[in-house]
């Protein structure tokens, strides 16, 4: 059903632990003790599918969103802009790529710290701490900019 035999023995092993958890539940009224594992065991790999498809999708979006985000930086290089845009692309372009990426999402894009996380894959707390250095580095890049 998984195809992948990792994640498989992943389900598997939870399968056991919820089935030990869960044995207090179990009524043999209702079903046959095989009939209830199986259905718990099934119940955990579509849970995993599901999460499983969440992710890909949110990994595609995450993926149109950089594809745009290059275009939309290329795009500003190639037009003659006034001073100030000059200088926030310059120092956004100076960060390194995953302080940029996750900048540009935060605010170009709008989206939050936990989107962020989720569409990347990364640790929350990774995420905060790549926006909060690449804010205060653009910060420093910025301050003798006088408009």
């Amino acid at each position: 059903m998984l195809v992948n035999e990792m994640e498989a023995q992943e389900v598997m092993q939870d399968v056991f632990v919820t089935i030990w958890r869960r044995a207090h539940q179990f009524d043999l009224e209702r079903s046959s003790p095989m009939a209830w594992m199986i259905m718990i065991a099934r119940g955990l790999a579509m849970d995993r599918l599901r999460a499983r498809s969440r992710r890909k999708a949110g990994h595609e979006a995450y993926e149109r969103e950089i594809a745009s985000l290059e275009l939309e930086i290329k795009g500003r290089q190639q037009i003659d802009r006034d001073e100030l845009a000059d200088v926030c692309a310059s120092a956004l372009n100076q960060l390194p790529d995953e302080q940029a990426h996750a900048v540009q999402l935060a605010f170009i894009r709008g989206w939050t710290h936990e989107e962020i996380a989720q569409a990347t894959g990364e640790p929350l707390g990774t995420i905060k701490a790549r926006i909060r250095r690449g804010l205060l580095a653009l910060r420093k890049t910025m301050k003798d900019y006088h408009a």
